[in-house]
């Protein structure tokens, strides 16, 4: 699913041809329409305001941009992310400052994420990975969300535990 986004977007026109702005990676460079970028973020706007034409995007990949830009960049059909994508562009869209894209990706989060809820560490709903994730990044909503799936959660182990022992 992930690398049928990445294929998909990598191959569209817009990306292809570039536009005025290039991404430096952790793991190479990648060309990216620089209007949509400046409207879509004020801290890329304030970075571009001096006429750089690159910038240094530390500690993100280019597979996590190029999910960003699929939501970002007028790709028809638009991308559906899964849970797994939405979380590698959640850290990447609050550092950069794409209020919108924040907003859109979080609300997805907390609509989705109640029927993942566990409290297992090796699953992709974890609560307390998201609990964490939600108050680093001040996402209240998603916060709240994590809390009342660990209330449910650990109700639900409480009376599992209590039912086991009768």
């Amino acid at each position: 699913m992930v690398q049928c986004v990445v294929k998909d977007v990598i191959a569209h026109p817009s990306v292809a041809q570039g536009g005025g702005l290039t991404l430096n990676c952790d793991d190479g460079e990648l060309s990216v329409l620089r209007d949509v970028f400046i409207v879509s973020s004020p801290l890329v706007a304030d970075l571009l305001s001096t006429g750089c034409t690159l910038v240094k995007v530390s500690g993100s990949t280019k597979e996590e941009w190029l999910l960003v830009i699929s939501q970002l960049y007028p790709i028809v059909p638009h991308p559906e992310l899964s849970l797994q994508q939405l979380q590698q562009v959640l850290p990447v869209v609050h550092k950069y400052n794409f209020p919108e894209l924040l907003q859109y990706v979080s609300g997805r989060l907390v609509a989705e994420l109640p029927s993942t809820w566990s409290l297992d560490p090796s699953a992709p709903g974890y609560i307390i990975k998201w609990l964490v994730t939600a108050e680093q990044l001040q996402l209240d909503a998603l916060k709240q969300a994590a809390l009342e799936g660990l209330k449910k959660q650990s109700l639900n182990q409480i009376k599992g535990q209590m039912a086991a022992k009768e």
